[in-house]
């Protein structure tokens, strides 16, 4: 069963959306529900920081400006997954075997059948997460369909970077010990071979 979080206070939710927005700009996908716990978790530090309580008193922070940087710094955090690039286009330096890519893949599809269900998020978070979901299922494919020779698939390292942040994404989220588990296992799959280690 998918995990239920509380509700966002409204500044936060404004809050949130406007850096997801942000991120989105920069040509990388970021969801508002996303967007939201990271917020909360930065004003809570600074709060504590400084001795007062978080909520409202943040509202003032979270200018334009403020939420500019924090974005760059989100986009140059997963600079890996090379925001903005064509993705099929890229260097095909990392490698993967027919049976990884294959884990990879259902693992894909198991991350569209829990957005499905996952009630908590808004309908726009829910579209934007099967969105790039479905994009990287296409383009997996597609890498998978020129594969002509034996041994191991060749396949962009940011490729497979997305899919690692997209499966670890999921495990976080839900309830579900046997699919968190199956899908951490994966995730470590995409990032072993995003890193330049055969999987």
């Amino acid at each position: 069963m998918p995990k239920s979080p509380a509700p966002q206070p409204r500044w936060l939710a404004e809050a949130a959306a406007a850096l997801a927005d942000r991120v989105t700009q920069r040509g990388m996908t970021l969801p508002v529900a996303a967007a939201g716990e990271f917020l909360a978790q930065q004003t809570s530090a600074v709060a504590d920081l400084l001795g007062v309580s978080s909520g409202r008193h943040s509202t003032p922070y979270l200018n334009d400006t403020v939420l500019d940087d924090l974005a760059d710094q989100i986009v140059a955090a997963y600079a890996a997954e090379e925001p903005g690039a064509d993705l099929f286009a890229l260097p095909r330096s990392a490698h993967v075997s027919v049976s990884s890519l294959g884990r990879l893949i259902s693992g894909l599809a198991e991350t569209l059948l829990f957005f499905d269900a996952y009630a908590p998020i808004s309908d726009a978070d829910r579209s934007a997460r099967r969105y790039e979901t479905t994009q990287l299922l296409s383009l997996v494919g597609l890498i998978q369909s020129e594969h002509t020779e034996g041994g191991n698939i060749t396949a962009p390292p940011a490729v497979l970077a997305r899919i690692a942040r997209t499966l670890t994404a999921v495990a976080e989220m839900t309830d579900d010990a046997v699919l968190a588990a199956a899908l951490r296992r994966d995730a470590i799959r995409a990032h072993t071979a995003a890193a330049g280690t055969h999987s």
